[in-house]
């Protein structure tokens, strides 16, 4: 059910997915097509990256993500 016009200020994701994220602990998880606000929340210790919605049709969002081993050493949100 779309909440604020599709700019939630609460997470409005699959409770599955954050249920299987929060037993599994995975090293990262990326998400997209959430009509939610961009950022990189965590659940417990890992990031839970989602690059965000741009509206415009020639917008592309995305994230860099840069390893060491199976952690994440650094990350950028990118869009253009």
């Amino acid at each position: 059910k779309p909440k604020h016009g599709g700019h939630a200020p609460e997470p409005v994701g699959s409770t599955a997915v954050r249920e299987a994220i929060e037993e599994t602990q995975p090293a990262l998880s990326l998400h997209g097509h959430i009509h939610a606000a961009s950022g990189p929340p965590r659940l417990g210790p890992r990031p839970c990256i989602h690059p965000g919605n741009s509206y415009e049709p020639a917008d592309l969002m995305g994230a860099l993500i840069e390893l060491n081993g199976k952690k994440v050493k650094n990350f950028v949100l990118t869009s253009g």
